[in-house]
């Protein structure tokens, strides 16, 4: 029989994950609109401000291994929608017209891989670790990016490349990440056939998923109409059923999402728009992705590797800046519009969080200066990346807050 007393709560109370969880959104809510309203700062700040705090008082050390869980999936969620969202905005027959737009987005992809290895290989981080961390630098976030686009009501020719470059290059991280697994299984002594197939597998399924939800959006899209709500529920749903297939398969989240959202773009001869009614669930999907990011940084992290993500900002700003402006002229766009999106290019945060998590979990015992490195770095990002963006978009012009 139920005890008298345990029909009522127990002192003190104890509050479970969704307190917690709504007094970060409200905070984060509450933090953003200040940063906006009265120091005239992009609302992400806010957001990445109240996670660091959270951080700071340990909030992520209190979740049990079934809340970091659902955490995890919430972030893949919401980093998937937002993915999905960024690939359908890339147009591939503006890519034909103008090659020089992929020629850019190699170039400071390469640049930046490389700038950042040398630098890590300075600070005598081991081959296997940065290259890690270099493949996974060449990502511009895409939350981001798509925020801030929203937010700024930014139009115009950095805006619109930026929103493309980011893309690729997150593309190019995925691949140049599951690629290095080979060498980690290699490394830890795998047999060959995983060695071998197990980067291929993560690579092929990938595309495989994406052309198939793809496929489904398009159809779905023709039959209701793209700006219908009852269809945007359909997508919604089409996505998560998605990453619930990804993470039974253990592919990678990111790279299929993103993948897909292309394809869907770009499958169709008469290109679907992205829904109007995405705006709320974006913001909503920000916030959420901000918060929970900032809140696993340690402050620890700062001892092992904060020298080198202070490095790593540097020259990947350089190099991204450097890998734009080379190429200007021949893109069709001036040195200043170049600096400017070199510049916006600079953000880093939950797609570089989310490859992190990845590798561990495979290998949880993997080189800890990994984990330090990156987090710093994505920590440092998350506050002075939108502040960048914010003033590059004003130098020229595109920006309509």
């Amino acid at each position: 029989m139920t005890s008298e007393l345990s029909l009522f709560p127990g002192w003190p109370p104890a509050p479970d994950p969704v307190f917690f969880a709504g007094l970060a959104l409200v905070f984060a809510g509450l933090a953003g609109e200040i940063c906006f309203r009265r120091l005239r700062l992009p609302r992400i700040t806010g957001y990445a401000v109240v996670g660091l705090v959270g951080g700071t008082l340990g909030l992520s050390s209190m979740l049990d291994a079934q809340t970091s869980a659902a955490i995890r999936l919430l972030i893949d969620l919401a980093l998937g929608l937002l993915l999905f969202e960024l690939g359908s905005r890339l147009n591939l027959k503006w890519m034909r017209a103008n090659p020089w737009i992929i020629v850019t987005s190699a170039l400071e992809a390469l640049l930046t891989f490389i700038a950042v290895y040398a630098v890590l290989r300075v600070f005598s981080v081991s081959p296997l670790t940065a290259v890690l961390i270099a493949s996974i630098s060449m990502a511009t976030s895409p939350a981001v990016v798509i925020q801030l686009k929203n937010e700024l009501r930014a139009e115009g020719q950095v805006t619109e490349r930026l929103l493309a470059l980011a893309a690729l290059n997150s593309v190019y991280a995925v691949v140049a990440v599951k690629l290095v697994y080979g060498w980690m299984h290699q490394a830890y002594h795998s047999s060959f056939w995983v060695v071998l197939f197990h980067p291929l597998y993560l690579l092929i399924g990938s595309i495989v998923l994406a052309f198939v939800l793809a496929k489904a959006c398009n159809l779905v899209f023709r039959k209701f109409g793209s700006q219908d709500h009852h269809a945007f529920v359909m997508l919604i749903g089409l996505i998560m059923l998605m990453v619930a297939l990804v993470h039974m398969l253990k592919l990678p989240n990111s790279l299929t999402l993103l993948l897909a959202g292309i394809i869907f773009r770009n499958l169709d001869e008469r290109p679907q728009l992205w829904p109007a009614y995405f705006g709320t669930a974006g913001w909503l999907l920000a916030v959420v992705l901000f918060v929970l990011t900032s809140l696993a940084f340690q402050w620890e992290y700062l001892v092992l590797g904060g020298l080198a993500a202070l490095a790593i900002i540097i020259v990947r700003g350089v190099a991204k800046v450097v890998g734009t402006v080379a190429v200007a002229h021949q893109a069709g766009i001036s040195y200043k519009q170049a600096i400017a999106l070199g510049l916006s290019l600079c953000p880093m945060a939950s797609l570089a969080f989310v490859l992190v998590a990845d590798t561990y979990d495979i290998y949880p015992q993997f080189d800890p200066m990994l984990k330090a490195v990156v987090m710093c770095t994505i920590a440092l990002l998350q506050l002075a990346g939108p502040l960048v963006v914010y003033w590059a978009l004003a130098l020229v012009g595109e920006r309509k807050d």
